[in-house]
């Protein structure tokens, strides 16, 4: 028996042995290999349909052209994050991109410099020359027809990497002098001027009574002028549309003015924009399709859409929303074709619209006297000066939804310009009149999946589940047969 014992006590250290030196072999071959890939460094695999996580050869193509250095610095995201994935990829592309994740904390110099606090989730695109903001919330939009996320982070960062490294930024001016809303510190466009120039524009003030028209003005944005134009501005600005000016009007209802009066009129506002064939009216348009108003409120107009180069990526997955907003009066096509000019409206009112000249009668309830819809509210209108030159006007019927009034909707209070894709349509309105459209459209359908970025904490949750079923299973195979044995 004692003899018998001994057999077992040397076989089962002898096996003991074996069984922990297998599992040391196998927690370092574990470890080399978790290293080795680390070191690698490789792209994670990309299993969804769309690639949202892998750079398309579009970008891929463009972004290997660029010749200056840029640094994406990413305030508020982890260091694993499926953006994070994505712009990597960059750098693997053109080595004069490089990314930095930042923490607020440790680096309060570069948040200081993009005024970024500690709750913010942006990317600050630098190049040597300047730089873009892109928010968290700009990375996604959504399908309204198909209530879709479509994800156009690579649209945004691709675009904001060759925004910043253009050669000359556009030029934009917006007039003043004639009560307009203005762009200074507390005025009415101050977010709208911040947002045209966060797009990698250069944005002034311009008051035609002090200076002549800039040369270099690309766009000139007029916002709600209250007064008329002096003789010698208008034939300023009448210049400026012969040399193929490219013009932005947002205009409300000049019943909504202070000054304004029945016999209110303005000769030389007329006069610039009878040259276009149009005129803005005096009254509001107002919905009977509950589809298209906000909260149940007949003057907060959804408008239909018509696709162009300006609302093509707004087109299918947003919307905008005009307050108190007129409509555009356009001459007949044959006059029209006696200016050589080209009209193409973009945003209308429904079939059950109606226009209404006094603004201050209850809009909730239609009237016989008012007029039926459907109505133009914004339009692109293009004159033919000479072979070679075209001016170019795009005119909306409200300038109330660009501003950063306080107002109340359905007792939230917001600001016009961040209500749906308020923003958005502007600024694409800038960039189609200064040629400075997206480079690529990357818009990749997610459905309703989201993405899920593994932790620190789930990290180690799987390190620990990987090492301890190994064991588990190498004790089960060692104490199973001792109980096995000790039971004969």
């Amino acid at each position: 028996m004692r003899r018998f014992i001994e057999i077992i006590k040397k076989k089962w250290i002898r096996d003991g042995a074996l069984t922990l030196l297998l599992v040391f072999i196998l927690i370092a071959i574990f470890l080399i290999v978790n290293i080795l890939f680390n070191n690698l460094d490789l792209t994670p695999l990309d299993f969804t349909k769309q690639k949202l996580y892998t750079l398309s050869d579009e970008s891929k193509e463009q972004i290997a052209k660029v010749e200056k250095n840029v640094t994406m610095y990413f305030f508020g995201y982890d260091e694993d994050g499926s953006i994070i994935t994505l712009a990597k990829q960059y750098h693997d592309v053109n080595d004069k991109i490089t990314i930095q994740v930042i923490n607020t904390s440790e680096r309060p110099d570069l948040a200081a410099d993009y005024n970024v606090n500690t709750a913010s989730q942006l990317v600050a695109v630098q190049s040597t020359e300047r730089y873009k903001i892109i928010d968290s919330s700009e990375m996604y939009t959504y399908d309204t027809s198909t209530y879709q996320t479509i994800d156009i982070t690579e649209q945004k960062l691709t675009n904001a990497i060759l925004d910043v490294t253009i050669a000359d930024k556009p030029q934009i001016y917006f007039l003043s002098g004639h009560g307009e809303y203005g762009i200074g510190s507390s005025s009415e466009l101050k977010t709208l001027a911040t947002y045209i120039e966060n797009d990698v524009n250069d944005v002034k003030e311009l008051d035609l009574l002090t200076s002549d028209m800039p040369e270099s003005c690309d766009v000139l944005i007029i916002a709600n002028p209250s007064s008329d134009f002096t003789d010698i501005e208008t034939e300023k600005i009448q210049n400026y549309i012969n040399a193929g000016g490219k013009i932005i009007w947002m205009q409300d209802p000049y019943r909504s003015i202070a000054n304004w009066t029945e016999n209110t009129t303005f000769p030389n506002i007329t006069k610039i924009l009878s040259q276009f064939g149009i005129s803005f009216s005096n009254g509001v348009v107002c919905e009977e399709s509950a589809d298209n108003m906000i909260a149940g409120t007949p003057d907060l107009i959804i408008p239909e859409m018509t696709y162009n180069g300006i609302v093509k990526d707004l087109y299918t997955d947003g919307t905008i929303v005009l307050l108190d907003s007129g409509k555009i009066n356009t001459v007949s096509s044959e006059e029209l074709e006696k200016l050589n000019v080209t009209a193409s409206p973009f945003l209308e009112s429904t079939d059950s619209s109606f226009y209404r000249e006094d603004i201050n009668s209850d809009v909730t309830k239609r009237l016989d006297t008012d007029e039926a819809g459907p109505f133009v509210l914004a339009e692109i209108l293009t004159k033919k000066i000479d072979d070679n030159t075209e001016a170019t006007l795009v005119a909306y019927s409200n300038s109330l939804f660009a501003t950063n009034y306080i107002v109340k909707i359905a007792d939230s209070l917001m600001t016009p310009i961040s209500i749906r894709q308020n923003k958005d349509i502007i600024l694409n309105t800038v960039a189609y009149l200064s040629n400075r459209e997206d480079t690529i459209r990357i818009r990749k359908d997610t459905g309703f999946v989201e993405f899920y970025s593994i932790t620190e904490s789930d990290n180690r949750i799987v390190l620990w589940i990987i090492f301890t079923i190994p064991c588990l299973i190498i004790l089960t195979g060692i104490i199973v047969p001792i109980v096995r044995r000790l039971k004969k």
